[in-house]
């Protein structure tokens, strides 16, 4: 099985350095095939926090796809807000509008749902939709296909009225249609997966979820740090939820899923 380690929202300027180092030890140990980071790198998108998120991911041995979320929009600079939002993080993280890792069995595309005139909310525009259908449809069928998000296209499964991201139901859409197997999102620092049938019910295709909580920061909603490591193939899931201790990161638990008949179905 291949493995994802799914971290999201490290707010640097706002995390724990004990706790940043705890998870570089953690991901090193575990040796992941993929780091995927939904969001949120920075606290306020200032130089020296992308500076910080950027030695941060020096020190990660696998590859990194990431994603921007809102808060790696500035806020308090207007002008650079709205002519180059997202320019320290293409300076700093990754200069690629639609990042994509991609071999022979295993497909992570991601895409930015942040938007300079949303102070906290996403979208998805057609452009993206069209965008996954293109991207997933160069990619062999044998290959687990995943997106990453910041912003969640359901709503949690612990916040169920929060707001989820601009379009979402027409972007389920495009997802199902490009064959995705998983979501990974972040933004509200609740960690969980499930299948989303019972949210989009008219998908032509069930669908998983990862949702991570804050790996390191210190804006904690009433969980402890943690990030989520998954294992995958073709035909089984495995996301297990790593928390932090107070001294390191362990497993707490660990959600199965199997592909069977053309969907996900969980089991113990």
């Amino acid at each position: 099985m291949r493995a994802i380690a799914h971290i999201s929202d490290l707010h640097f300027g706002r995390h724990d350095p004990v706790i940043a180092a705890g998870l570089l030890a953690d991901l090193q140990a575990e040796n992941p095939d993929l780091i995927a980071i939904s969001g949120d790198l920075t606290q306020r998108a200032r130089r020296a926090e992308f500076a910080a998120a950027r030695e941060f991911l020096d020190r990660l041995a696998a590859p990194v796809i990431a994603v921007p979320g809102n808060h790696d929009v500035p806020l308090y600079n207007p002008l650079r807000r709205v002519f180059r939002p997202l320019n320290r993080f293409h300076r700093y993280i990754s200069p690629h509008q639609h990042p994509l890792f991609a071999d022979a069995e295993l497909a992570v595309l991601g895409i930015n749902t942040a938007r300079a005139a949303a102070l906290s909310n996403g979208r998805v525009s057609q452009q993206q939709m069209d965008e996954i259908r293109e991207q997933f449809q160069r990619i062999p069928r044998a290959a687990f296909r995943a997106l990453v998000t910041h912003h969640p296209l359901t709503a949690p499964a612990l916040a169920p009225d929060r707001e989820i991201v601009g379009r979402a139901e027409r972007a389920l859409d495009a997802i199902a249609d490009a064959g995705v197997d998983l979501l990974l999102t972040g933004h509200y620092h609740l960690a969980s997966s499930r299948n989303v049938t019972s949210y989009h019910v008219t998908t032509k295709r069930t669908v998983l979820v990862s949702e991570a909580g804050t790996a390191i920061s210190k804006r904690l909603r009433g969980e402890v740090n943690s990030y989520n490591l998954i294992r995958v193939d073709h035909l089984h899931v495995a996301c297990e939820q790593r928390d932090w201790n107070g001294h390191r990161f362990a497993s707490t638990r660990t959600e199965r899923y199997t592909h069977f008949d053309g969907h996900w179905s969980a089991h113990g």
